[in-house]
């Protein structure tokens, strides 16, 4: 016989409703955000309330299982989806507690404390109730020190102008939104790029510049990114830095200083290492000469060891300095 709707703890129909409801408001505004520009501050408030709708069928589910046992209702499964869609909801900012509590409650990371990158384009095009673009000074500074040492500026062994188009290939690759590009000017006239980045899931909006300075010999790059809402990134700012300057490393992996002829693949990079605590440089690897060469260097060796070198070891040795 087919149990009678009445039968069915009323709870538990609740608490699965409430878990679904929940579960299809946060999927809408996480479309609505992502694809139809709904304003970040009004898809908090609507991640919020289906958070507190799942804390609300954990509740009715497990209200529902006391009644069911105490009154012999219909109605477990029920509750039991309620209380899965629940705690689905609920692992979701959960999981997100022991990054906020062992990272510093702050937004804006920089290479530069002292003097971080300026937005200029981007600060215009900040929405109302977003974080300001000036930065916090020597408290965020000493927060970040202590929480992500390695974010520091980077040099490269190289010109600016050639760092600079490779820079902008770097950008483009990561897939950022390039919004303003200033090309350098000369010495004491740095480039800037400024560039927007989404988060993958909820596509929350940061804001990134990049200053790059130097001359003929050597280039200086700072990074600043910022998240627009929020006072607390998750490490995700930092996070972004170190990938700009990874994929900027193997960039420059891929080409030949110099255009004293066409590109080629290079020897690879070195990793970024600690320059006086205060920059990363890097270098690119000294190419070693094929077997025959270094042989040939070898026998020079020898040769003049005996007090007898000869014409053709001599002639390796000149070709083996030009490493």
């Amino acid at each position: 016989m087919q149990d009678s709707p009445t039968f069915h703890s009323p709870l538990a129909r609740w608490s699965r409703a409430v878990g679904v409801f929940s579960v299809q408001l946060l999927l809408v505004a996480i479309v609505l955000h992502r694809l139809l520009s709904l304003p970040t501050p009004v898809a908090l408030n609507i991640f919020a309330a289906a958070i507190a709708g799942a804390v609300l069928a954990v509740l009715l589910a497990l209200a529902a299982y006391v009644a069911i046992w105490r009154g012999g209702r219909l109605g477990a499964w029920r509750a039991t989806a309620g209380l899965f869609l629940g705690l689905a909801l609920i692992a979701w900012p959960v999981a997100l507690v022991p990054i906020y509590r062992s990272l510093p409650s702050i937004h804006d990371v920089t290479t530069d404390t002292a003097s971080p990158p300026p937005f200029v384009a981007l600060a215009a095009g900040r929405p109302a109730g977003a974080n300001g673009v000036a930065y916090a000074g020597p408290v965020v500074a000493h927060q970040q020190i202590e929480a992500y040492p390695d974010i520091r500026p980077v040099m490269v062994s190289r010109p600016l102008t050639e760092t600079w188009e490779v820079l902008g290939e770097t950008v483009k690759r990561l897939g950022w939104s390039v919004k303003s590009e200033t090309p350098p000017q000369g010495p004491g006239k740095p480039g800037y790029i400024e560039a927007v980045d989404r988060t993958l899931v909820l596509g929350f909006y940061d804001d990134i510049v990049i200053r790059a300075t130097g001359g003929a010999g050597e280039t200086r790059i700072d990074v600043r990114s910022a998240s627009r809402f929020g006072e607390h990134d998750f490490g995700r700012n930092a996070q972004r830095i170190r990938k700009l300057f990874k994929e900027l490393d193997l960039r420059l992996d891929e080409t030949v200083a110099g255009a004293d002829g066409p590109r080629r693949r290079r020897s690879r990079a070195d990793k970024a290492v600690p320059d006086g605590g205060k920059v990363l440089r890097l270098r690119s690897r000294a190419r070693s000469r094929d077997k025959a060469a270094l042989n040939q260097a070898l026998d020079v060796s020898r040769h003049r060891q005996r007090g007898s070198p000869d014409k053709a070891g001599i002639e390796g040795a000149v070709d083996l300095s030009a490493v």
